[in-house]
């Protein structure tokens, strides 16, 4: 039987989604590497979730050299039925506040 403190759990309360998105949040310039890594994805998943970001408008990807910068729309509701009055900026905010000691 699983506890809430397991260290890999079947299934959390947040998607890879959101943990891309807060990544990119906290550093726009951060590497698909580094966003892998602090999200626990491969490469791949991570850039495929950039994509899904970018076609949905949640994120600007601009060219920087040989580099990346994000945007993160923040204005823009969240996506499911029940939380679109809620914006992805308060939901960003909520994250940063639980990291606060």
């Amino acid at each position: 039987m699983q506890t809430a403190l397991d260290d890999h759990p079947r299934w959390r309360f947040l998607t890879n989604h959101a943990h891309v998105l807060e990544t990119v949040a906290r550093d726009p310039t951060s590497r698909m590497r580094d966003i892998a890594r602090a999200v626990g994805i491969t490469e791949r998943t991570a850039a495929q979730i950039i994509n899904d970001l970018v076609e949905a408008g949640y994120l600007t990807k601009i060219r920087a050299g040989r580099r990346n910068r994000y945007v993160v729309h923040e204005e823009l509701p969240l996506r499911h039925p029940r939380h679109r009055h809620h914006t992805v900026g308060q939901l960003l905010r909520f994250l940063d506040a639980l990291r606060q000691p």
